[in-house]
């Protein structure tokens, strides 16, 4: 075979290969996300030179909007990975004004991927010449097999196990001096054929009698690698034959590929993986998504088989969806590329779910059972017993992953025994026509996707299709029950994609929407945690249609249109759609006098009062459940009352109160309780409830105790697994981090962070926040124009989504950038709009507008009236016990106070306010206070701190 070469790039220990997409360090794989890769790749191919950000962006991010910082956070995450531990090397510049420069120095150099290979002594066939994405699985095999010298291949028909055993027959025929035999197995119909075929292989004369004493003989004395293919129609023969050669024949060296494995002495066994499937996350581009090997395989074959245009980035989703659905299974991914040219990607990827699928036909010259993938399934289909072909076609009713409890459920009947369905699982995961995952605390099981197609056909015509999802959905609905308020290990069993299927058919044609609806009751959790607000709501609105007509139904239908308002409110905030969907829950709840669903249906105007920002009548509700609170025995509320007390006290700058609140719900609150709550209504208390209290401690003056507090409020909502939590807790702990870290980069590099989070997940207040703060970073690194542009783009997405807590304080820090440029009738625009939007007399950041407004008056030259403002500021700051907000304004009066002279006052000023501080002293406002005081008395030393 002819070798091929591919360049390698080097620098310092780096080393780059753009063909293979990979880069290592000292030899060993450095982690780098794909935009990253593509980053460093353009900056190497043109070292030395500049690149602008506008070639980078349309690159990178080719036909798709990003914002500047997008770029200049990946840079800096390239740095980081690039001059770790490397302080004195430096690879990547900012040219400002330009671009970006690689000022490494490097080398180049070509390495081949494939040796000369000697020539084959018996039958070996020739390698497809365009094998995709083996290479890294073929070295593994070579490895195992030089190291154990007895190898079975294993996995599902399809999965290309026959060409991996033929990449690494081919690569180790010069270590075997040409010494390999290749036996297709396949085309043998008898088994006692067997023996005398890999006998013949090998050029033995076969006569009457036991072949094997002659082919050991044969193999004696020199390395040699046998390659059994195909052997799972003749199992048993094969085993006992390879475990005879194995022992008699210490030189030998064995290859099998199977769908199960032999199970005899001496044999490993290799489960061969799919190609990579891109992940199923939002915003690839089409080079991202050809990074993955399943992808590159399915493109190159589109392009093979005619597909008469280019890709573009629009592409990228429909790829994905055919590389994840077909499980990056190779034979699987060439059927469909055949068919794209005539139909199309987008008719080609809707057709994988149809029975037309299974006949799409492939190489003309391949093996009968690889023609159609009908063809590859039958084939293993038929060496089923009885029982594991009724336990397959009953599993294709699992859209997702499932235990084995739900395959006990909903595969043992009046035929089948549990235990006769847990054996027939066993035997179904042996011959890889089920996978099994058990990363988990329980096992879970899969059919691929065509094997999901295959089998239900089977179940159509036996059937028991109906029967079969009707006691899908009554499983799951009775399971959701059961979870009500437990753990989360308690939810692991669901997968989401069940309950879909379970809801598609319920609300179909030969369904049941009355099973249907109570399902739906039960799965708020299901859509909660994963942020599917939208879908969240369309089962919801379905469930109460139906309930609406069933007078009997007012108690479901009042906890349906409970979740609904929910996800209403996470979505676009408190609209009239919301409003009246609460009102009809509250009237529900009091004429069944249901306490509970007063309380949740109370709560949620809360919640709709304190997005819009009516804080004093936000207060007189949760003050209306803390005392409803005492009536109810349920553990979920009394913390929950507590949390809605403290937090809406927070948001009036009532410090001390609202503390005194939080830690009493800590204190009574319980897992359990917590995640009833969670499940029930969307809203983790817990996190919010620390991550408000980690702002409250940062308003305090105590920014180190802060700090692990936000971090906590994130760790609390990564635990649960709940989206909406994670986005709430990364909006506070990003808003501390803005206010307290001078280190704009860490800043930005949150808020990128959220921004993805936010719009994977459609959640319109955490986009808006981000883009918010990215606006005032943009503006405080000069860039005023597109950091404006970004500020007005997130208010406006606060405004949709009915959330105006933060508007205030991101329109005050955009008007003291506007004064500092001098643009002093901007400013004014922007705080009259700032005064516009601020719905209260005092809240949490009035101190710090109070003094935006000082320094406004001062720039229009009221030098009086912003002397009066800095001093109503000081006193507000100094009455909510807002240190933080207190030194802010101390600061920027010492300044306005030295620029006049006035020196003894600004001394008298900022002084007492900085040395009440015991912590906190390298965030960016104590520092600018401590130059500030040392200027003022030369002689002061700045103080020292643990």
């Amino acid at each position: 075979m002819p070798p091929s070469t591919s360049e390698i790039i080097s620098f310092g220990p780096f080393a780059l290969s753009r063909s293979r997409r990979q880069l290592t360090k000292n030899g060993a794989p450095v982690r780098l996300g794909g935009r990253a890769f593509d980053l460093l790749s353009i900056l190497v191919e043109q070292a030395g030179s500049v690149v602008s950000q506008k070639e980078l962006l349309e690159r990178v991010w080719p036909g798709i909007y990003v914002e500047d910082v997008s770029l200049r956070v990946r840079i800096a995450d390239l740095r980081r990975v690039l001059e770790q531990d490397e302080e004195e090397r430096r690879y990547l510049a900012n040219i400002p004004g330009r671009g970006y420069s690689f000022i490494g120095e490097i080398s180049r150099s070509t390495v081949e991927t494939r040796a000369e290979a000697a020539d084959p002594r018996y039958n070996l066939p020739k390698l497809h010449p365009l094998v995709v994405g083996r290479d890294e699985t073929t070295d593994e095999v070579c490895r195992a097999l030089k190291a154990r010298r007895f190898l079975s291949l294993v996995g599902p028909g399809g999965i290309g196990k026959t060409t991996v055993a033929l990449s690494a027959a081919w690569a180790l025929l010069d270590e075997f001096k040409g010494e390999v035999c290749f036996v297709e197995l396949s085309p043998l119909g008898q088994p006692s054929l067997l023996t005398a075929t890999v006998a013949s292989s090998f050029g033995l004369p076969v006569h009457t009698g036991d072949p094997i004493p002659a082919l050991v003989d044969r193999l004696s004395g020199r390395p040699v690698l046998l390659v059994l293919d195909g052997a799972e129609h003749l199992i048993l023969d094969a085993a006992v034959l390879a475990e005879r050669l194995f022992v008699d024949s210490r030189d030998l060296h064995i290859l099998v590929t199977s769908r199960e494995a032999l199970r005899v002495q001496g044999e490993s066994v290799f489960l061969v993986p799919g190609l990579e499937s891109p992940p199923d996350v939002g915003g690839l581009t089409l080079a991202e998504v050809g990074g993955f090997s399943a992808a590159r395989l399915f493109l190159d074959r589109c392009v093979m088989a005619g597909l008469q245009r280019d890709f573009t980035d629009a592409d990228a989703p429909t790829i994905v969806a055919i590389c994840r659905k077909l499980g990056g299974l190779p034979l699987a991914l060439e059927f469909a590329a055949g068919r794209a040219g005539a139909h199309g990607l987008t008719e080609t990827g809707a057709l994988l779910n149809t029975e037309f699928a299974l006949r799409w036909p492939g190489r003309r010259t391949a093996p009968p059972r690889h023609q159609t993938l009908r063809a590859m399934l039958d084939w293993s289909f038929n060496l089923l017993s009885e029982t594991e072909r009724i336990v397959l076609r009953r599993l294709s009713v699992f859209a997702g992953r499932c235990t084995p409890a739900a395959v006990r459920h909903i595969a043992a009947h009046t035929d089948l025994w549990e235990q006769d369905v847990l054996d027939a699982l066993n035997g179904l995961v042996a011959k890889s026509l089920v996978s099994v995952d058990a990363s988990g605390e329980a096992d879970r099981f899969r059919l691929l996707d065509t094997t999901r197609s295959y089998a239900t056909t089977k179940l159509a015509k036996a059937g028991e299709l109906d029967a079969l999802r009707r006691r899908q959905a009554t499983y799951y609905r009775d399971v959701l029950k059961g979870v009500g308020g437990g753990s989360r290990k308690d939810r692991d069993p669901i997968d989401i994609d069940d309950i879909r299927a379970a809801l598609r058919w319920s609300f179909g044609k030969r369904g049941d929407e009355v099973l249907g609806a109570e399902l739906v009751a039960h799965s708020a959790s299901i859509w909660f945690s994963r942020a599917l607000l939208s879908e969240c709501h369309a089962w919801m609105s379905k469930a109460a249609e139906v309930y609406e007509r069933h007078d009997a139904a007012a108690r479901e239908l009042m906890v349906i249109l409970g979740v609904r308002g929910s996800a209403e409110m996470q979505m676009h905030g408190f609209s009239a759609e919301s409003t009246l969907t609460w009102m009809k829950t509250l009237e529900l709840a009091e004429s069944l006098h249901d306490s509970l669903g007063q309380f949740s249906a109370y709560m949620s105007l809360w919640v709709g009062d304190l997005r819009e920002a009516w804080y004093s009548k936000a207060l007189a509700t949760a003050e209306r459940c803390l005392r409803a609170s005492d009536k109810i025995s349920h553990p979920a509320f009394r913390p929950a009352a507590e949390w809605m007390v403290g937090h809406t006290l927070h948001q009036l700058g009532r410090l001390q109160e609202s503390q005194e609140h939080l830690n009493a719900s800590l204190s009574c609150d319980t897992e359990e309780a917590r995640l009833s709550f969670v499940r029930s209504t969307g809203l983790d208390r817990r996190t919010n409830l620390l991550a408000t209290m980690a702002n409250t401690l940062w308003m305090m003056g105590f920014a180190e105790q802060a700090q692990p507090c936000g971090e906590s409020a994130i760790a609390s909502a990564r635990a649960l697994q709940f989206e909406l939590a994670v986005g709430e807790a990364m909006i506070w702990t990003g808003f501390n981090r803005y206010l307290s870290d001078p280190e704009i980069g860490a800043i930005e590099q949150d808020m990128v962070e959220l921004l993805e989070h936010g719009r994977s997940r459609a959640v319109d207040s955490e986009v808006g926040f981000a883009l918010s703060i990215l606006g005032l970073c943009q503006a405080r690194r000069g860039d005023f124009e597109a950091g404006r542009k970004s500020v007005s783009e997130g208010l406006g997405l606060f405004a949709k989504a009915h959330l105006e807590s933060f508007s205030p304080i991101v329109l005050a820090h955009l008007c003291e950038t506007t004064i500092g440029l001098g643009r002093d009738r901007e400013a004014a625009g922007l705080m009259a709009d700032l005064r516009a939007r601020d719905r209260n007399p005092e809240h949490f950041c009035t101190p710090e507008i109070l003094r935006v407004r000082a320094l406004l008056l001062i720039a229009q030259g009221n030098q009086r009236g912003g002397e009066e403002l800095f001093r109503d500021a000081l006193a507000m700051a100094r009455r909510q016990g807002a240190l933080a907000w207190e030194l802010k304004t101390a600061s920027s009066a010492a300044k306005f106070l030295i620029g006049r002279g006035r020196h003894a006052e600004a001394l008298a000023m900022l002084e007492p306010v900085y040395d009440r501080f015991t912590e906190g002293f390298e965030t960016a406002d104590l520092r600018t206070a401590r130059e500030t005081l040392s200027r003022l008395d030369r002689r002061r030393l700045p103080p020292v701190r643990s």
